[in-house]
């Protein structure tokens, strides 16, 4: 069985930050999604846990809530077939698991990298060029997209099995994390730790050996 690591959520890119609090617990906000709001997408005042932590400029926007692993199906798409950072993800199989990486930001601190919750690959639905119909993908950010524009653009939307979910809280994912889950890494001077973390998990990584297994007994503890 691999496992994936994946970085999700808003970035340094974006206008809003997802928070992370004293207690070590988080609200992890989606990104916003580039067409207007349409049904059946969701808004940010459609998630009012994660509304208040947006600029309210924000509110109204369509936004793209993946991973959701609060629903009682919990889901994650890609778009494996088209976008070069998320290739690794079409070796995916059941019992895989895909761990999510997202940038946190503390108060009054600088923002740090924390592994948010796992997915636990039950099933996919793979290279979707039209609307399947009704199933357990229903609910996931992509079919809403593409049942509000009719953009069916290959994406793939894997189910999560029992083990899926969201941490109650973040777990730092600094350098020492970084080196034991990619081995020999660069740290160039240049570069804040942030940025190199940034430049290791930019695209969704399959990790192999003493990594794997760390990952594996962290997020399934």
């Amino acid at each position: 069985m691999a496992v994936f690591l994946a970085n999700i959520g808003v970035n340094a890119g974006h206008a809003a930050r997802s928070p992370l609090f004293v207690d070590g617990t988080f609200a992890l906000l989606p990104v916003p999604e580039a067409h207007p709001w349409r049904a059946p997408m969701l808004r940010l005042c459609d998630l009012p846990h994660l509304r208040v932590h947006a600029p309210r400029s924000w509110h109204d926007r369509a936004v793209h809530l993946d991973p959701d692993l609060a629903s009682p199906t919990p889901t994650y798409g890609d778009n494996c077939r088209r976008a070069g950072r998320a290739f690794s993800l079409r070796r995916a199989q059941s019992g895989d698991l895909i761990v999510f990486l997202a940038r946190l930001q503390p108060a009054d601190e600088h923002a740090t990298f924390h592994l948010v919750g796992c997915l636990e690959v039950a099933d996919a639905l793979t290279d979707v060029t039209s609307d399947p119909g009704t199933g357990w993908w229903d609910a996931n950010a992509h079919v809403r997209r593409a049942r509000a524009t009719n953009k069916w653009d290959s994406f793939w939307v894997f189910k999560g099995g029992d083990g899926s979910r969201f941490f109650q809280r973040a777990i730092p994912f600094t350098r020492r994390e970084t080196e034991m889950v990619f081995g020999e890494t660069r740290w160039p001077a240049w570069r804040t730790e942030l940025q190199t973390i940034g430049s290791y998990t930019r695209t969704v990584r399959r990790i192999e050996g003493p990594g794997e297994e760390w990952l594996r007994a962290t997020c399934l503890s």
